[in-house]
């Protein structure tokens, strides 16, 4: 898109839920300072501007970053932060500022955990979604509360898995998945729950639940299920009884095993039994 300087705009949904958004250019010599103490009023919100050319510099409790091209700051406001336009240098950007309290609740998790100043490349998926956002706004698309949390959500839901992603390398996404497949398959007839998983991760079920999906792309309870009836597949096979693996798999009977089956692989135990048949 055509990038036009903006002093910005704003949103109002209701008294929980806001969005600002704009993009500038500041020139050498610009009187430029954001302190996270003043405007906004004091409701959390959500802050991220990304830096498209030049640079600028971003400080709190006594540590500073470079805000270069391709990077972006995400700060939560009201804080104690600062950010300005370093001397000689220039600064374009686009921003946004969003206040919804799930959308806050998340990102202040966030910021407990990762640096305020982030690289986001192209291809980045968070950085898609930011820029989409920013998009949809600019051209109008975002008119109600519907399309204002489609989008939001879109945003840090790809945020928090990027950055989980850094955090936990695909080798360690293995290495998750063996460990939960290993608790369910040690008791197999009668599987962890979601509750027992975030225990053993010393972590709340929510909080275990988000990170599983945001590394794994599906739920933990999704995961468990499918460890079961991929092991179910293994005693259709040998020939065993609906009822015997059922038990063996965890299911309260064998009416909710061929239930679970069918959802799972589309076709019912009986039916992949035949097609076994055929095969030897």
């Amino acid at each position: 898109m055509a990038w036009q300087e903006s002093k910005g705009h704003f949103l109002i949904f209701d008294s929980r839920c806001h969005i600002g958004w704009g993009y500038d250019s500041r020139q050498p010599g610009s009187d430029y300072l954001c302190e996270g103490r003043q405007g906004l009023g004091e409701q959390t919100r959500v802050v991220f501007q990304f830096t498209l050319d030049g640079r600028g510099e971003y400080s709190e409790k006594k540590k500073s970053w470079s805000v270069d091209p391709g990077w972006g700051l995400t700060v939560m406001h009201p804080s104690t932060y600062r950010y300005f336009l370093p001397p000689k240098a220039h600064w374009s950007f686009f921003w946004v500022i969003v206040q919804h309290p799930v959308v806050v609740k998340r990102f202040e998790e966030l910021r407990k955990k990762e640096d305020p100043v982030q690289p986001w490349p192209i291809g980045s998926r968070a950085l898609e979604a930011a820029a989409t956002l920013f998009e949809a706004l600019c051209r109008g698309q975002i008119s109600n509360i519907w399309d204002f949390e489609e989008r939001v959500f879109a945003w840090l839901w790809e945020t928090e898995r990027e950055l989980y992603s850094r955090r936990y390398p695909e080798n360690e996404q293995q290495q998750l998945l063996e460990k939960i497949r290993g608790a369910v398959l040690r008791r197999l007839d009668h599987p962890p729950s979601v509750s027992d998983l975030a225990v053993l991760h010393q972590m709340e079920r929510t909080t275990f639940s988000r990170k599983f999906k945001a590394a794994t792309g599906q739920s933990p309870a999704a995961f468990i299920a499918e460890v079961r009836l991929q092991e179910s597949l293994k005693q259709l096979s040998a020939g065993a009884k609906l009822k015997e693996i059922a038990a063996a798999t965890g299911f309260a009977d064998a009416t909710h095993f061929s239930k679970a089956f069918r959802q799972h692989f589309n076709i019912s135990p009986g039916a992949y039994r035949s097609i076994l048949g055929m095969r030897r």
